[in-house]
């Protein structure tokens, strides 16, 4: 039995209607912005008192205020709004996950006082996640919400701490206003990111820049192979 796919639609509003709709959703995400540094702010004086447990549910919805904030102006370029910004607070949230394999425990005190953030909060893990994400789910646009949902927490994850970025060993740690002004950009990078590059009429790869990791995994290999016959190549000549 075979099921039949139904076409794409794509229905374009009058112009002044979709600029109202990307200043309201500007203006949403700078309330989720300030909402979010209220709720940081009261992290870290649960944190400070020793509330334990309020300090890791006002860690989480800052995460997820974070991520919306992050995610809201690419929200009027893409297809399903709804599940786009679904896909990015997941990712937010659910990166925290490691904790407890790293930790070894599902208790909240184990998980929060860690020396440091396990190895998988790094630039590898949202680029593989991205990538993984694009191939199964090609033209959803849910490779761009897990990049800004992961990307929005190990921003703030860098000014509450610090977190292992590049090398597992090496605990990267900024200030809160430089991570500001880099949420600020991975927002304005979602909003260009999906109005100029992501076609949404398109069902198929519709993200050109997703074929770079693609080309270069082809060229490693390539290179490796040539690696490899030059020995080859010699022993022969030598022979």
């Amino acid at each position: 039995m075979t099921t039949r796919r139904e076409p794409l639609v794509i229905r374009l509003l009058p112009r002044a209607t979709a600029r109202r709709r990307e200043r309201e959703g500007l203006a949403l995400a700078l309330g989720f912005g300030l909402l979010a540094l209220a709720v940081d702010q009261a992290c870290e004086r649960f944190k400070r008192s020793g509330r334990k447990h309020a300090e890791a549910l006002s860690d989480g919805g800052a995460h997820i205020a974070t991520a919306l904030a992050c995610a809201i102006p690419a929200a009027p370029f893409v297809p399903n709004k709804g599940r786009f910004l679904a896909i990015a607070v997941v990712s937010a949230v659910a990166i925290d996950l490691d904790h407890v394999v790293a930790a070894r425990s599902t208790s909240l005190i184990p998980c929060m006082t860690m020396p440091h953030r396990p190895a998988s909060h790094s630039v590898l893990t949202v680029s593989a996640v991205t990538y993984a994400a694009e191939r199964l789910w090609p033209g959803t646009q849910a490779g761009l919400a897990i990049t800004v949902g992961l990307g929005s927490h190990l921003l703030r994850d860098l000014a509450t701490g610090g977190a292992p970025l590049f090398l597992p060993r090496r605990i990267v740690a900024v200030q809160r206003p430089p991570v500001a002004s880099m949420m600020f950009g991975l927002g304005f990078f979602g909003r260009w990111y999906a109005r100029r590059l992501l076609d949404p009429t398109r069902r198929s790869r519709s993200n050109p820049a997703v074929l770079a990791p693609e080309a270069l995994v082809v060229g490693t290999r390539a290179v490796r192979a040539l690696r490899e016959q030059r020995p080859v190549l010699s022993a022969r000549r030598v022979a």
